[in-house]
């Protein structure tokens, strides 16, 4: 009978138990849903969640290649802390992209599927003809916010047009314009592509007789690239590097203090690309759109910070490269040949600063640094043509369209440094040298570079000042043309 007793008492206890478990569980899990989180949270910290938009909306998004059901933008949540792939389509378009989401917070996505349009520039935007007389009209071109969408030429026949008065008239389909009656007629041209309308003003001028061409303004504009994180190379020493973006940033405010003659004209506009960014299709795209309005007249700055590929030794003739974010092989660096190809297309005059191992090489100079006399210093420095001419002459940026100072010869390597006694961040030793030179550091004399000290600082100039620090790193600064006084700074 006792035994009986025990075994009911302990099966009630038991029952007991699991009431009492439940009862917990139940509790728990109601607090957890007024609280807003998951069970999960228990387990794996507070789930995180993914913000997803794009232009144009309605893309349809997929999550680790499931197609989820939502369009853009939407949120995903209830994520737990890990790597997820995002992947957004819209049409033929696509976008895949790996991001990490993290307990607690929001991650978020955006991708142009299709480009949007930024703006539209007429130029030239002065016309001049004569009564009875018919010219062309201007070229417009159509600008877009991803850097990846090359610029595009329009037809004036795809745009609308109104006019102030009728001193002339415009046959948008031939796209010509005629002078009526003397006068001016300012003309609005507008572009519309998807829900975006861009406008840009053009004046014509009609006369008796035409006057003598106008020259046009110079007009300054930069592309500064600096690349520390490379995707698909080994971690550092050997791969990323610290000073590239800091290097840009310092450029960057060297160029804008710069006020060019008379008229103290400022760069229009100075464009960067900095990691991850720069890859070998945004630069060379870069340097298309950067300077695509640029004239006969204007100048064009490229300057890159960044690993260089190259010989090591004077005896090999390899070819001197750049390397972009995603550099991997030769094939998918920017060679000798590809950066003049793109550059050479730059109406004008370009001024280009490479700080990167190898970079002599872009300009020919390949020989061992030797003494000379006073003599034949000059012979020495427009020697272009040298041991390797025969393997790497073309493309050279060697042409009267250059103006370029290279960190080092075609067979050295380039150091870089931390902290820059101004700003506290790593540098490039070049880099932080000639702006220095060009008026970064203010706790040397304000521009020290310039040796007659007229307020412009010439290509020479740069290169002497940069040349007599370097010399001491056996880092050997070469210059192209020797000896010019072409103005590079000006303040």
């Amino acid at each position: 009978m006792k035994e009986v007793l025990r075994m009911k008492q302990r099966a009630l206890f038991s029952i007991s138990k699991v009431l009492l478990f439940l009862l917990l569980t139940f509790l728990l899990l109601s607090f957890l849903v007024v609280s807003g989180c998951s069970p999960l949270d228990l387990v794996f910290g507070p789930s995180g969640s993914i913000y997803i938009d794009t232009y144009p909306s309605g893309a349809k998004v997929f999550l680790n290649g499931n197609d989820t059901g939502e369009i853009t933008p939407c949120t995903i949540t209830n994520l737990i802390k890990g790597s997820y792939e995002i992947k957004t389509t819209f049409e033929d378009s696509s976008y895949i992209e790996t991001v990490t989401v993290y307990s607690g917070c929001s991650t978020s996505v955006y991708k142009d599927l299709l480009p949007r349009l930024k703006e539209i520039i007429v130029k030239p935007d002065f016309l001049y003809t004569k009564i009875g007389e018919t010219r062309a009209f201007s070229l417009i071109t159509a600008y877009y916010f991803d850097i990846d969408h090359s610029p595009e030429v329009i037809k004036l026949s795809d745009c609308n047009y109104t006019k102030d008065n009728g001193h002339a008239i415009i046959n948008s389909e031939k796209e010509t314009f005629t002078g009526i009656s003397k006068g001016q007629t300012k003309v609005t041209v507008s572009y519309t592509e998807r829900e975006f309308t861009k406008t840009d003003l053009v004046d014509i001028f009609v006369s008796i007789f035409i006057p003598p061409p106008v020259v046009n303004p110079i007009v300054y504009r930069a592309l500064l690239v600096g690349v520390g994180d490379y995707v698909n190379l080994p971690p550092a020493p050997d791969g990323d590097l610290e000073a590239p973006p800091y290097d840009v940033n310092r450029m960057s405010q060297v160029l804008e203090q710069c006020k060019f003659g008379s008229l103290d004209t400022e760069f229009s506009s100075i464009v960067k690309l900095k990691d991850l960014s720069a890859t070998k299709t945004a630069i060379l795209n870069g340097i298309s759109s950067t300077f695509s309005g640029a004239d006969d007249n204007d100048i064009s700055y490229f300057y890159f910070s960044g690993h260089g590929s190259g010989p090591d030794i004077p005896e090999d003739t390899s070819p001197s490269y750049i390397c972009p974010t995603d550099t991997l092989d030769t094939s998918s660096m920017i060679s000798i040949n590809e950066l003049e190809t793109e550059l050479s297309k730059i109406p004008g005059t370009k001024v280009v600063f490479l700080d990167s191992c190898n970079s002599g090489g872009f300009i020919g100079k390949g020989k061992e640094k030797v003494t000379f006399s006073k003599e034949n210093l000059e012979s020495f420095n427009d020697e272009i043509i040298n041991i390797f001419s025969q393997a790497q002459s073309k493309g050279l940026l060697t042409t009267n369209q250059y103006k370029v100072l290279t960190s080092c010869h075609y067979y050295q390597s380039c150091s870089e440094w931390s902290p820059h006694p101004l700003d506290g961040n790593p540098f490039g030793w070049f880099s932080a040298t000639l702006c220095e030179g060009c008026g970064y550091n203010s706790f040397s004399s304000p521009y020290p570079a310039d040796i007659n000290e007229n307020n412009k600082i010439s290509l020479q100039e740069a290169y002497l000042y940069v040349e007599s620090i370097l010399e001491l790193l056996e880092q050997d600064v070469q210059v192209y043309p020797s000896d010019s006084d072409f103005t590079i700074v000006e303040y």
